[in-house]
């Protein structure tokens, strides 16, 4: 099998493994998704590449095109496979992850997910806040904050646009070079989190958005707002970030 174009590897040829138990106490299409997850997992099948056709995945497995469709589907369902139309079914982009409640910032997520994080500047200004900054960190309406616009990458590719605001007891000048951790630059002037509260729901990319996220207008997106208190209950950031959601994902442990 050829690749898909843009520079996309193939895997058609490449063995699928064991045949499925028809005996197992899993339906057939549950222990195929078991098996191609375990191949995407260990990288066997690595992000980017086109996985065989349904039609040679039917031939491997020797089950019914209803029961390959099935555990392709499972398998989309849960983010590891993109299915696109006219090219074939691809292996997605593993998803980076913020284990929820602990604080971190965004440098620290993707050096713990063992990813190079980057960051391109946009725009850094002093800004009259709008009502929900001034809410946040509780200045008045007549006085500037800085406001900070930044895209975010993981090894190259871009995961988020972050607005970050800052009030002016804060410190900085806006001449700071914001190209690396902001929670960082903060640290070293002398400012002490205590605590963030924040906020996730679901949104779409704008135009302007898409284009910097490197995405289809209209796409879905991970919207995050935080408010960060320093250690003397001053509120030291309020920032709204725009999240690919394709590529990354919050987790969190429940306990009775």
């Amino acid at each position: 099998m050829t690749s898909a174009g843009g520079g996309d590897a193939s895997v058609g040829t490449t063995p699928v493994g064991p045949l499925v138990r028809r005996a197992g106490t899993a339906p057939l299409y549950a222990q195929i998704r078991d098996l191609l997850r375990q191949k995407i997992q260990s990288g066997e099948f690595p992000p980017g590449t086109m996985i065989p056709a349904e039609t040679e995945l039917q031939r491997l497995f020797h089950v019914s095109r209803h029961t390959m469709r099935q555990a392709l589907t499972a398998l989309v369902e849960e983010g590891h496979l993109v299915r696109s139309r006219g090219r074939g079914t691809f292996v997605l982009q593993r998803r980076l992850e913020e284990p929820l409640p602990k604080l971190l910032s965004f440098t620290q997520e993707m050096r713990l997910r063992g990813a190079q994080p980057s960051t391109r500047v946009v725009k850094v200004a002093w800004v009259p806040p709008p009502p929900v900054v001034q809410e946040a960190l509780h200045v008045a309406g007549g006085e500037r904050v800085l406001r900070i616009e930044r895209v975010r990458y993981a090894d190259g590719a871009p995961i988020a646009v972050t607005f970050s605001h800052l009030p002016r007891w804060i410190g900085l000048t806006g001449r700071e070079d914001f190209s690396g951790s902001l929670y960082e630059m903060l640290t070293e002037a002398g400012v002490k989190f205590a605590k963030a509260f924040q906020y996730i729901e679901a949104g779409r990319a704008g135009s302007r958005l898409a284009r910097e996220l490197n995405v289809p207008r209209g796409s879905p997106v991970l919207v995050l707002r935080r408010t960060l208190f320093a250690d003397d209950g001053r509120a030291a950031e309020y920032v709204e970030g725009f999240y690919r959601a394709d590529r990354y994902r919050y987790s969190i442990w429940l306990e009775p």
